[in-house]
């Protein structure tokens, strides 16, 4: 008879999905080890919680194994020490990157979490059928296998209290591992509302130090075989219909000749099935000319960037992170805003690096707006586990105060063997060094707030494209926004007031402390209804763009008067951008209400404005109207809102995420123009 192994993937789901992906990661174990040892195992994949309990209710099987990152640790661990408790002879099983590196660290956490009797290391396939065989010569009794005290290829394990760790190993041809998409693993997931994702090559030759993939053992990429990801993509795209993008898991696509031709291959999927509409990948850190190529292949649906984490040169060799040159970086993001008129460019800030200040996190904000990237990706810096930057060394050199706080939407009370269970996962952030306070720190986040409302997603391009024509500074409006609140209408001051509080609030000393308080059924509640523990930029940044035209307003106005200050502003200027705040509105108001169709009058033409990506100087522009503008979403568009909005439930924390995930240039309304008399009907 067969034994039986579980799978689990989880995500939190009592705020909506959190993880919305496919299980990538374990599919690629199961493949590997249902072609090893596929007569002794049956295998069972998980997502949801809630059909990993359904299926444990029914049998606790012989093992049972949970992907491990920062926003699932404690869900994975709860339904672990649950069985545990029902069935002590189930042999439970961790893996993934939220895991220490140093030893002593590795003894703590399984120590901590006692009922993990094993942990698969870096990639899982190897060390996971390594230790199936090591389980099946003890008669899969996994106290005698641990009392032996056998070494396991990329395997951690306590017996009594010894740290015993096995040799480390890397799959040096991927292709060994059965694709999970071609065997038919992951079909059921295809009825779900998940994004696929694909991978086409591991590893990473670069060595920053907050992240987990920045490891030497990592440092070695290796590929996949081409005809199989074009296989996998086809394949794909043939069955996908909840999900209007792919995620691709490579660290640094479009920097190899082979991505190329992977991107000729999504092309021809657009082509065909109209899918993928967007396309989300991590791109390449050198090659910028081959990065750009890949871009250009793929039309505007890749949403690239370069990102540089900080300007400062002092931060990045704390971080041990090398840039792209400045020359290349301008270069890249120059042509990959060229694209289509939907193009998104990104770049990514992290605020709070070891050596960070305030004036250095301005410094890198400025520079990604003075370049012309039309969204700033800003985060606060995270403690990993797993990564250099966790350790105590990095710690005490930098002076880093941290601070634990819950991951949003991750938090939320579960059913599991028919009672319900509180669970809350924590994450630990960086709040301030010897070189930043916290106050300068809550500074430099409403600073990140500013930015990303007023000018991520290309919100006002319009407007910031005749401050670029007229030889103003951008990055000086949006200061001019932050340093003169008197402008704000009361709404918006409440909103950022609001996000002030919620930044310095919910935030505890240890991992202790938080557990202490959250988990208590009056806190949980709060924080499931949304009062706690929300992602606190992304919300108030909803909050404002459902204020659009207060918040354009305020633009206008802190615009006009740093234009004035440089001697920049007079009649002309001041008329056309009191119309292009107007066309602003109509275009991108509440863009998730498809059906509605709104017109009005303007003194210009706009199209063609656009086509000039909106750097007109208005002393050169000659009045085109009066002009009829109707502004409506086409069916297209519809089409892809409605699914997106689907996904992203309709509350604030997941109109931030609709926020964050999409390429809004794409939602924003199109337009038809006719003369005064002569409106025609929109279809």
């Amino acid at each position: 008879m067969k034994r039986q192994a579980f799978f689990a993937d989880l995500t939190h789901t009592a705020q909506g999905i959190s993880a919305a992906t496919f299980p990538l990661g374990i599919s690629f174990i199961v493949s590997y080890a249902a072609k090893e040892l596929g007569s002794d195992f049956d295998f069972r994949l998980f997502k949801f919680p809630e059909a990993l309990e359904a299926a444990l209710r029914e049998d606790i099987p012989n093992i049972i194994c949970f992907s491990n990152y920062s926003w699932n640790l404690r869900l994975a661990y709860k339904f672990a020490a649950l069985a545990k408790a029902r069935k002590p002879e189930v042999i439970v099983i961790f893996g993934g990157p939220n895991f220490p590196v140093d030893p002593t660290e590795k003894q703590q956490f399984l120590s901590r979490y006692s009922d993990v009797d094993f942990y698969v290391e870096l990639e899982g396939e190897l060390g996971f059928v390594d230790l199936l065989r090591k389980l099946g010569a003890y008669g899969l009794d996994s106290r005698a296998l641990r009392a032996g005290g056998d070494q396991i290829t990329n395997c951690s394990y306590l017996n009594q209290e010894l740290l015993v760790t096995g040799p480390i190993s890397r799959i040096a041809d991927v292709n060994i591992v059965p694709s999970p998409y071609l065997n038919g693993l992951l079909d059921e997931f295809f009825d779900l509302p998940l994004v696929p994702m694909l991978e086409t090559t591991r590893g990473c030759p670069f060595s920053c130090t907050f992240c987990s993939d920045g490891l030497l053992i990592k440092s070695k990429v290796h590929r996949y075989d081409p005809e199989r990801t074009n296989e996998e993509l086809a394949y794909i795209a043939k069955r996908v219909t909840k999900s209007e993008e792919i995620i691709i898991t490579d660290l640094n696509f479009g920097m190899y000749q082979e991505d190329l031709s992977t991107a000729r291959v999504i092309a021809e999927m657009q082509q065909r099935y109209h899918w993928p509409v967007l396309v989300r990948a991590s791109a390449g850190k050198n090659k910028t000319e081959r990065v750009i190529e890949t871009a250009s292949l793929l039309n505007g649906s890749w949403m690239i960037g370069a990102a540089i984490q900080s300007y400062d040169a002092d931060v990045l060799r704390a971080i041990k992170r090398s840039n792209i040159s400045t020359e290349a970086f301008k270069e890249f993001i120059d042509y990959s805003n060229k694209l289509s008129e939907d193009a998104l460019t990104y770049t990514e800030i992290i605020l709070g690096l070891p050596g960070d200040t305030k004036e250095k996190h301005l410094t890198s904000l400025r520079f990604g707006v003075d370049n012309d990237v039309n969204s700033l990706r800003m985060y606060q810096a995270m403690v990993l586990a797993g990564t250099e930057m966790g350790t105590q060394t990095c710690r005490s050199e930098f002076g880093l105060k941290t601070r634990f706080r819950t991951i949003p939407g991750c938090v939320g009370m579960y059913l599991m063997f028919g009672e319900q269970h509180p669970v809350a996962e924590t994450e630990e952030i960086i709040v301030g060094s010897k070189s930043m306070t916290f106050e300068e720190y809550v500074d430099c986040r409403v600073m990140d707030l500013i930015v990303e409302t007023f000018y991520n997603n290309a919100l006002f391009e319009e407007i910031f494209g005749l401050v670029r024509a007229l030889g103003g500074d951008v990055f000086e409006c949006l200061l001019y926004v932050k340093d003169h609140p008197e402008l704000y209408s009361e709404r918006m001051q409440e909103i950022i007031s609001e996000f002030v509080v919620q930044t310095g609030q919910d935030l505890y000393v240890s991992q202790e402390e938080a557990d202490r308080v959250v988990l208590t059924p009056e806190v949980i509640e709060r924080y499931v209804g949304g009062e706690l523990g929300i992602n606190e930029l992304l919300v108030s940044r909803a909050s404002l763009f459902m204020e659009l035209p207060s918040i354009g307003g305020v633009l206008a106005a802190s615009v006009k008067r740093s234009l004035a200050e440089r001697g920049l502003l007079d009649e002309a200027v001041e008329g056309y951008l009191d119309q292009v705040v107007r066309f602003v509105i109509y275009s991108k108001g509440d863009v998730s209400n498809t059906n509605e169709v709104m017109s009005d009058i303007f003194d210009y033409d706009f199209r063609a404005v656009a086509e000039r990506r909106f750097r007109v100087d208005p002393h050169e522009l000659e009045a085109a109207g009066p002009l009829r503008y109707t502004f409506y979403h086409d069916a297209e568009q519809r089409r892809h809102i409605d699914n997106l909005m689907g996904l992203y439930a309709a509350t604030p924390i997941g109109l931030g995420r609709f926020i964050q995930r999409s390429n809004l240039k794409r939602m924003y309304r199109r337009y038809r123009v006719e003369p005064v008399g002569e409106l025609t009907a929109v279809s």
